[in-house]
């Protein structure tokens, strides 16, 4: 039993991601979002579907991050930082007492965007502000040091430095162009989109509102954001279970219509444009804020 397959990049997982969400099924505008190093994006509703895939590579999954790492014990999932003292306030996975190990994907959006929230790296994700834990090596290149050596598990350091921003930012960049693109092929904007469904292991510690502020999903209302899980498996489980869920999958996949966006004209000019914080336009974020 096979989900079918939609186009060159969106294939069986996404088709059953989207039985799983429902939103074939809903009169309302859905976003649909399956965050991985492919991020495959379906926007639409009961009347129409449309889907595309872009690469958004390892990073949200802490790849081509230099202190990344999955989610597992010892990673920072989450931070906040003090705007004046520039002092993190870290959540690592594990036990009470666990020290820091690395950055998981969902405490690099935290803290990329607690970064930017204070003014201590700019649009270009450049460190703009000296501190103690602000640093630079021989090059001059800034980094942010999360844990010193005495404060993590492996008594190194644990960093997040210009190069691995400037890889999220086109990673995040790559996911805001995809659906931006995605709903100018209908003449739609973020504004019609009633509900945002979040799938993929990165997305259970996603905090919506540090995403936004990033310019990594929409700048809509965050009570429209909806953490759906492992949305794949769902649907297959779905469709094992249930022959009427098997047809509905192939029935999905069918009224699905298919954007490549390699061969689209716009996409790529969307892409450079929001390889910013939060963007090139900042009217598309009002709710994304820098305190300082």
């Amino acid at each position: 039993l096979i989900a079918p397959n939609i186009g060159s990049y969106v294939g069986g997982d996404i088709t059953a991601g989207t039985l799983a969400s429902g939103i074939w099924d809903k009169d309302e505008m859905s976003l649909f979002i399956d965050l991985g190093t492919n991020g495959e994006i379906v926007f639409g509703n009961r009347d129409f579907l449309m889907s595309c895939a872009c690469s958004a590579g390892p990073a949200f999954e802490g790849g081509d991050i230099s202190c990344g790492m999955r989610a597992t014990d010892g990673a920072m999932e989450a931070v906040t930082i003090d705007v004046d003292t520039m002092e993190p306030t870290p959540s690592i996975i594990g036990d009470e007492g666990q020290k820091c190990v690395g950055i998981c994907g969902s405490g690099i959006i935290d803290l990329i965007s607690e970064l930017y929230r204070c003014g201590i790296i700019n649009a270009k994700g450049l460190f703009v502000r000296e501190g103690k834990r602000v640093k630079r090596d021989a090059h001059g290149m800034g980094r942010y040091v999360v844990a010193f050596p005495e404060e993590s598990e492996t008594e190194r350091e644990v960093s997040l430095n210009e190069v691995d921003i400037d890889n999220f930012i086109r990673a995040k960049g790559a996911i805001f162009s995809a659906i931006d693109t995605l709903l100018k092929s209908v003449d739609m904007t973020v504004d019609m989109i009633d509900r945002v469904y979040v799938a993929g292991g990165i997305g259970s510690g996603i905090n919506m509102k540090n995403a936004v502020n990033i310019g990594m999903f929409p700048d809509v209302d965050l009570k429209r954001f909806h953490y759906i899980g492992n949305s794949s498996l769902t649907g297959s489980y779905a469709m094992v279970m249930s022959n009427e869920a098997e047809a509905k999958c192939a029935e999905v996949a069918s009224n699905m219509t298919y954007l490549e966006l390699s061969t689209n004209p716009g996409y790529m000019d969307a892409f450079v444009a929001a390889c910013f914080l939060p963007h090139t336009n900042r009217s598309l974020f009002p709710h994304s804020i820098q305190e300082r």
